[in-house]
């Protein structure tokens, strides 16, 4: 059998070869296999029941009201069977499958319409519950909400409920006129959507919870210190519990950021960063307010902000600065360090007192940038001395006497520390770099600038006091610009003699102040032997000035062309 079956394989082979070339010749296609009918796709119907049975629970929600307006029901009894009503709509919406998110938001929505309205009513229409009370019961639902859509992550059911705690508590603030209450209640649901935020859930419900508790805060603060004190409508808000919620305010979002970026390793988000400068400044501007009515509140709050602003620089670099690339939040700590800094500096110290912590700060940071290798600390150090500086009026009592025609000195002292303080900047800013030669540009501009106002100050000082206070002024001009163009030649000098491109960088816009001053101020004396004498000097220093910067040992970038 075995031949037999396969003479008769190759026998249908060869039909088959054969059939395939007779269809070649005459034309004739094969016709194509039979395909598969389409199934047609049928669309999920719409939740038509879930529609039907949210109905439902609002009917039972308005027969609880019936019997409640009519006193076939006690109000707190009411009360109770609606916010235990309300649960079991939120109850069902967490049970229901993720996949029918209608459905979900359905239930949400109806837990929510079946008891707000019902707080409400009770709250400002029956007065049966106290604003306490009724604040309670809706903190109560809104943690209920996010308990309940913890397991499943079910981001509408939390979204929902806390929308809903957060508006209805908005709309008892207003309407009740009892702030503090719902103050406590939106900060108490801030704190819960940040400890949500803190295991990394319901980010994106974070904003609302801020802004929230931030105008509440705001608007308790405002009340209390206004002009004319609280309203007599409202009730009345005890100076301590308004303390709290400041504190309370800032308490949260620090707390929470420093657990999502120092113990969870998140980076610093936009939110975090806005909303912690918002939090700090309305709990230090509200402390401020208080204080004018308790003077104990200020030197609390510049302590606490000095004290914030040490720990804000201890975590930048002692824990964020592991010698690499700086990360966002080592950028987020260091800046609110020196914030924090100039704010508890100003609010515990003020005038020449603020300015000596300031110099102190900025001598700190700049020798200790130096020592350590951390450009940000030298930047904060030249803030500090920028704030120091302007803070003791230095730098504008120079100008006075080198452009303007002020003759009588003031605060010498002042302008004698800055040169110190200055000068030992420059020294410190040893390293290389383009960042660093920026800075000590910076230091080496003030310092000359500061170091010329106070030779202006002792020349036309010593003129008039050899010469009597009814001299002319004529010379007071020249001396001023000549006090420039010196100062040009010991800045290429400078340059030159201790390889610092600083000093050099300087010589021009001596020699450019110097020559505006004599344009509009020495060619209009009528002295002309005090205009020819600042003639003398500045041309002598535009001689002077190439063959001191053509010495062997100038720095290149500070070269000018012959």
């Amino acid at each position: 059998m075995q031949p037999e079956w396969e003479a008769l394989q190759a026998e249908v082979r060869e039909l088959a070869a054969r059939v395939a070339r007779l269809e070649q010749v005459t034309g004739v296609a094969r016709a194509p296999a039979a395909q598969p009918a389409a199934v047609p796709r049928i669309r999920a119907p719409l939740p038509v029941a879930a529609f039907g049975r949210a109905m439902l629970g609002l009917a039972g929600a308005y027969l609880l009201r019936a019997l409640t307006e009519s006193g076939a029901l006690p109000h707190r009894a009411g009360i109770a069977a609606g916010l235990l009503y309300a649960i079991c709509w939120m109850i069902a919406a967490a049970r229901t499958p993720a996949a029918r998110r209608v459905e979900t938001a359905l239930y949400s929505l109806t837990s929510v319409l079946v008891l707000c309205p019902l707080l409400w009513e009770a709250t400002l229409r029956f007065h049966a519950i106290s604003t306490w009370t009724a604040g309670g019961i809706l903190l109560f639902f809104t943690v209920f909400g996010l308990a309940a859509s913890w397991r499943k992550n079910i981001l509408i059911l939390a979204t929902v409920a806390t929308l809903a705690g957060l508006g209805t508590s908005a709309a008892l603030l207003i309407a009740s006129y009892d702030v503090l209450p719902f103050t406590f209640v939106l900060l108490a649901i801030a704190a819960a959507v940040e400890a949500s935020a803190c295991l990394d859930h319901w980010l994106s419900e974070r904003w609302l919870a801020a802004c929230a508790a931030d105008l509440s805060v705001l608007l308790a603060t405002w009340l209390v210190t206004r002009e004319y004190g609280l309203p007599p409508d409202y009730a009345p808000i005890p100076h301590a519990s308004l303390l709290l919620a400041l504190v309370a305010l800032l308490a949260i979002y620090l707390c929470s950021t420093i657990i999502r970026t120092l113990l969870r390793g998140f980076p610093f988000t936009w939110f975090e960063t806005a909303q912690c400068a918002v939090a700090m400044a309305i709990t230090v501007g509200g402390c401020l307010r208080l204080s004018a009515e308790d003077p104990r509140l200020a030197p609390l709050v510049g302590g606490m902000a000095l004290g914030c602003a040490a720990a804000c620089y201890v975590v930048s670099f002692a824990r964020l600065d592991r010698g690499g690339a700086p990360s966002r939040n080592f950028y987020a700590y260091s800046t609110f360090g020196i914030l924090l800094a100039l704010a508890g500096a100003r609010i515990l110290l003020s005038g020449d007192a603020a300015s000596l912590v300031w110099s102190a700060l900025a001598l700190t940071c700049l020798g200790l940038g130096s020592f350590y290798g951390r450009f940000t600390l030298q930047v904060h150090g030249g803030i500090y001395l920028l704030l120091g500086l302007l803070g003791s009026g230095a730098p504008a009592q120079a100008g006075r006497m080198l452009l303007g025609t002020a003759t009588q000195p003031e605060r010498v002292w002042m302008t004698v520390l800055g040169i110190g303080v200055c000068a030992a900047g420059l020294v410190a800013c040893r390293q290389d770099g383009p960042k660093v030669a920026l800075l000590r540009l910076a230091l080496a501009g003030a310092l000359v600038w500061l170091a010329a106002g106070l030779a202006a100050t002792a020349l036309t000082g010593a003129y008039h006091g050899y010469f009597g206070a009814g001299a002319t002024h004529a010379y007071c001009a020249t001396v001023r610009t000549s006090v420039l163009a010196i100062g040009a030649l010991l800045a290429a000098w400078g340059g030159t003699r201790w390889q610092n491109p600083a000093f050099s960088r300087l010589i021009y816009p001596l020699m450019l102040l110097a020559a505006y001053r004599l344009v509009a101020e020495d060619m209009h004396q009528e002295q002309k032997a005090a205009s020819v004498i600042s003639l003398l000097v500045y041309g002598a220093a535009l001689i002077a000035l190439p063959k001191l910067l053509r010495g062997p040992e100038a720095c290149a970038t500070s070269e000018p062309e012959s």
